[in-house]
């Protein structure tokens, strides 16, 4: 079942060793990760993801012809993503939330902004599976529903809340012995789910590509020197925009603010150094901005649980 959808997914993906094992295809990208697929009915798969990336043009032909009308559900649990929809605008979810657009590899330029990105997704064929799922679900027609997503900005996003997490949640880690049978009802219950979620619950809240851009300068100013200190002020001005706007640009993208997501990434860099163990822990501190050992010892534990003395150990 679904030999033609994993063609088409073998001349997607780029650079990956694609492997069979009792109906479940492995994608495996090496240090960029790995992509593990299930058949649930004739035109839909299930694709479970852990990504370990920066660009989709790392894992993805971006000109590879796609000859079917495609939907494509996404579902995140750790990490970031985005892609490019109409109007060449940029929409970004994160943790908990749930994605059901147009699969369409030249608009979909999707960016991993985390350097990460874990979730689940469903590929759809529409033409394949409409009837099919037709006998199910009597009153959903998955063709009508694309037509309705191509009037409607070409997606629908929903943002975290119970709901999602009752009907997506429990797709992770099921039981092997009734996977199969698992699958097929919770894809029909996710497709009911968007039956009944109107388009006007959908967050459209999106990026232009020069917003996105300055957001990516902000990103190399506050990675490129860890001991300076920054201002949202400095960069404001720096690329002309407002900090109400500078701020609500970077939460968006990195789902967290400019100044929390600066000191985690300093905390995660400082993880790195002494795991080399190659910088005493106070030349560390220094390198990662800190005044004195003492705030940088009081901030790391604060972060990873222990001091960075015990974290070396």
């Amino acid at each position: 079942m679904n030999e033609n959808f994993y063609e088409m997914m073998n001349e997607t993906f780029k650079d990956a060793d694609f492997t069979q094992k009792d109906g479940i295809i492995f994608l495996d990208f090496h240090e960029g990760g790995k992509i593990e697929m299930h058949s649930i009915f004739p035109g839909i798969i299930l694709a479970f993801i852990d990504i370990r990336l920066n660009k989709s043009s790392d894992l993805f032909i971006e000109d590879a012809p796609i000859k079917s009308r495609l939907l494509e559900i996404n579902h995140c649990i750790d990490g970031r993503y985005a892609y490019q929809v109409k109007d060449d605008k940029l929409i970004y979810f994160g943790k908990g939330d749930l994605c059901i657009s147009i699969y369409d590899l030249t608009k979909s330029v999707s960016d991993f902004p985390a350097g990460y990105y874990r979730g689940l997704e469903f590929f759809i064929d529409v033409d394949v599976s409409n009837d099919y799922i037709t006998e199910f679900l009597p009153d959903f027609n998955l063709a009508d529903y694309y037509e309705d997503l191509e009037n409607n900005a070409g997606y629908l996003l929903v943002r975290a809340n119970e709901k999602i997490d009752h009907v997506i949640g429990e797709l992770y880690g099921v039981d092997e012995r009734i996977q199969e049978s698992y699958f097929k009802l919770k894809t029909l219950e996710l497709l009911l789910f968007f039956s009944i979620t109107h388009f006007s619950e959908s967050s459209h809240k999106s990026l232009s590509i020069n917003q996105a851009k300055i957001v990516e300068n902000v990103y190399n100013d506050l990675t490129r020197d860890l001991e300076k200190a920054i201002t949202i002020d400095e960069l404001a001005d720096k690329y002309g925009i407002s900090k109400t706007a500078l701020k609500n640009c970077f939460k968006e993208v990195y789902g967290k603010p400019i100044f929390k997501w600066r000191k985690e990434y300093k905390l995660e860099y400082a993880c790195r150094l002494i795991n080399d163990d190659e910088y005493s822990i106070s030349e560390i501190s220094r390198m990662v901005g800190y005044s004195s050992p003492s705030k940088f010892a009081q901030a790391f534990k604060e972060y990873v649980g222990c001091t960075p003395s015990e974290y070396r150990k």
